[in-house]
Formats: structure tokens, sequence, C-alpha cells
């Protein structure tokens, strides 16, 4: 009987310090998909299946810096973007502010991850992402 109470011991001690490890938060929160397409002066990231919106309703965030995307993404830093959420007739509404947050990844790296919030119409919305690369347009930075 004691081995058998021990082993419960170390059991609950483990799910202990995995629940420490992992927040719940992070554990029932479900990352937005998408994605993503660089640019010479940033990157856009379109976001859907995000939590608190209608299914139909989509996340667009366009990050916009001095430097090219293949030369410099910001990551594990917050950077203001410009943010809308838009529906499927195409009807877009601004968000009064928004960041984004990149996980750490190479430049040349087919997914990224991170985390966005944004304050639109009385709404605050914060989730984490995963988005897949798509080259949307031939750039030709100078």
């Amino acid at each position: 009987m004691p081995t058998r109470l021990a082993s419960f011991v170390v059991q609950l001690a483990l799910v202990a310090v995995l629940l420490q490890a992992c927040p719940l938060t992070l554990l029932a929160a479900k990352a937005a998909s998408g994605r993503f397409s660089p640019h010479c002066d940033g990157a856009s990231f379109y976001l859907s299946k995000i939590d608190g919106l209608p299914s139909e309703q989509k996340i667009n965030l366009n990050l916009r810096q001095h430097f090219s995307w293949w030369n410099y993404r910001p990551q594990e830093v917050w950077e203001d973007v410009y943010a809308e959420r838009c529906t499927p007739l195409g009807k877009c509404e601004a968000a009064s502010h928004a960041r984004i947050w990149l996980d750490k990844a190479g430049p040349k790296d087919k997914r990224v991850s991170g985390k966005y919030e944004l304050d639109l119409g009385g709404q605050h919305l914060e989730g984490n992402f995963l988005l897949k690369y798509r080259n949307d347009k031939a750039w030709l930075c100078e």
C-alpha cells in the first residue's frame, strides 16, 4: 500500500508542476490560424478562427517597419500595428489600438507564431496565433 500512495503523490506533484509551467489559459485557448505575407517594409497577418468573434469574421494586422522582413523581424517584443476586423462582404472596421508579439524564428521560416491584442468597437480581443507563409505578390525591394 505505501508504494501505491507514494506513486499517487508523485503523479499529483507532476500534475502540479505541469500546471505551473502551462497556465490553464494557454491550455484552454485555441490559437488563431491563417496566413502571413512578408513585404519590403514589414508584413501582413491574416487571422481567422478568433475567439470572441463570429467564425466568418477575420482580423488583418499590418506591421510596418523601416527594414525588409527578410533582413529584420521584431521578435519577442510588442509592436504596434494597424488592425481591422473584416466581414465576408469586405466591410472592415479599424481597431482603435492593436499590437503583435512574434515568437523567435528565422527569417526564412514558413510558419510564424505569436500573440495579438486589439481594441475594437468597445471589445478587447487577445490570443495566440500560428500562421502559414504565403507570398501574396512578387516584391522587388530596393
